[in-house]
């Protein structure tokens, strides 16, 4: 939910041709997975609303390495990306290193 720096956008851009051959299934083996809005924070919930997109039920949480993840409406094969949240912070897990 942060502004991107030129490096940051580019970082990503490199990191998700990378991902682009992999299957949801593989993602998920590596940690990503949808939430349910209802777990997200009050601050992301009211992002959902500003965007117009608060009748989702679920959000996709892209894990990109470590802490950092893309937050998306997954849609068939096509996650529709809302936000990159570089610190876990959308939904934060209580588990060591994730």
């Amino acid at each position: 939910m942060y502004g991107l720096t030129a490096a940051t956008l580019a970082d990503l851009l490199r990191r998700l041709g990378e991902m682009e051959a992999a299957s949801w299934q593989d993602h998920r083996l590596r940690g990503s997975h949808q939430i349910a809005v209802g777990d997200l924070v009050a601050e992301a919930r009211q992002r959902l609303e500003t965007l117009g997109q608060d009748d989702i039920d679920e959000l996709f949480s892209l894990r990109l390495n470590g802490k950092p993840r893309l937050w998306g409406i997954l849609d068939g094969r096509v996650l529709k990306i809302l936000w990159y949240d570089p610190d876990h912070e959308v939904c934060p897990s209580h588990l060591r290193h994730t």
